[in-house]
């Protein structure tokens, strides 16, 4: 239930961002806007926050989102586009990638503290303590003599 609610809640950010940046300012009709929600949640989703987030942190796994959104955009806005105008349609993109990684770093933070902040032995922080590393004194082995 709790994958459900996140689900909900990832699809109900993502379609706002995307009905003021596409519709509201680009004039895209809200089925579209409805269809390019479903696939952009359902891929960045498992990429992003089942694969990523768990095994990096939320710069890496907004920046894969911000990447993901801007292809998915571009790939199913391209392929309805008739009027061929790129310019146009690159910045729609690059703003509504954009929209949905500010709502993804948010959603990164719930993710964490709902679902991988109690792993035990999560992948998820890697500070510099992991890899100190201790010396002594005995830097090098001591001299033995050869016999002749």
């Amino acid at each position: 239930m709790k994958r459900l609610t996140a689900l909900v809640l990832k699809f109900g950010a993502t379609l706002i961002a995307l009905f003021i940046v596409l519709g509201l300012i680009y004039g895209m009709s809200f089925q579209s806007i409805v269809l390019l929600t479903a696939v952009i949640g359902v891929v960045s989703y498992i990429i992003g926050d089942l694969l990523i987030l768990p095994r990096s942190n939320n710069i890496v796994a907004t920046a894969t989102d911000f990447g993901l959104a801007f292809l998915l955009i571009w790939s199913i806005v391209s392929f309805g586009n008739v009027d061929n105008n790129y310019r146009a349609l690159f910045f729609a993109s690059l703003l509504g990638a954009f929209a949905i990684s500010i709502c993804e770093s948010l959603f990164h933070i719930y993710m964490y503290r709902n679902f991988y902040q109690d792993e035990p032995n999560s992948k998820r922080r890697i500070s510099v303590m992991n890899y100190a590393m201790e010396s002594s004194e005995e830097i090098a082995p001591p001299n033995k003599k050869r016999k002749k």
